[in-house]
């Protein structure tokens, strides 16, 4: 489930931006001026001005995929990468019906890190706890197997309509050997989840949900690939 870190009322989107048009949201309150994505956001004042902020709970082992027989091999899962668009913690959405194309920011809510920084954790936590590995390393040392590179391409709440949204994560998810460099697999993945509420906090729970589809299809596919990758995949290192 998601995590509020703060509480604070937000306004639904289709209240906050008007439809068909470039946004400029201007909310003066304590002080704070705030502007939405059509423009810039200034943050300060007191402590009443800042954002509700969330994060994404990873799911629970009783939620989660059941383990996987370990592949023997010890994985580097590499920091999620992302476009330009997706590197701040504006929680962002898209008014389908209107116009697809332009993207718009919560201005009473946002992330508690960047995209990249939750989905990354997340799949880290859940690769762990799958067993399909002997550790998941994070890091570059040279000690693993193998590296997973993991490259958002969206992660926002899509209205269809005034009242209906859903939370869509697209990604691309790169295996490769840490020995040569070479890719052994690559697929795409697109997981959404349908949004409870037509605002931020239905917002954030389908994207949870989402998020932890996404986690349980990486590590399937990461299974079944190893499963028969052949000569593709290096011998397991020892020790």
């Amino acid at each position: 489930m998601p995590r509020a870190v703060n509480k604070e009322f937000d306004m639904t989107p289709q209240t906050r931006f008007p439809r068909r048009m470039a946004v400029l949201a201007i909310a003066l309150a304590g002080g704070t001026l705030m502007l939405g994505l059509g423009g810039c956001s200034v943050l300060g004042g007191g402590s009443d001005s800042y954002p509700t902020r969330y994060t994404l709970d990873a799911g629970s082992p009783n939620t989660a995929a059941t383990s996987a027989p370990s592949s023997g091999y010890t994985l580097d899962l590499r920091p999620v990468s992302a476009p330009d668009w997706l590197g701040s913690k504006r929680m962002l959405y898209r008014l389908d019906y209107a116009d697809n194309a332009q993207l718009s920011a919560y201005t009473q809510s946002s992330w508690a890190d960047t995209p990249t920084s939750l989905v990354g954790n997340n799949l880290g936590d859940a690769l762990s706890r799958s067993g399909l590995f002997t550790a998941v390393l994070g890091d570059a040392s040279g000690r693993a197997d193998l590296a997973l590179q993991v490259e958002l391409s969206d992660f926002s709440q899509h209205f269809s309509s005034s009242t209906t949204s859903r939370g869509r994560i697209s990604a691309t998810a790169t295996l490769l050997r840490t020995d040569n460099g070479e890719v052994i697999a690559q697929k795409h993945f697109v997981s959404t989840a349908p949004a409870s509420s037509a605002n931020a906090v239905g917002g954030v729970s389908a994207l949870a949900t989402a998020d932890t589809r996404l986690d349980q299809d990486i590590r399937q596919w990461l299974a079944e690939t190893l499963a028969h990758c052949g000569n593709a995949c290096p011998a397991p290192k020892q020790g």
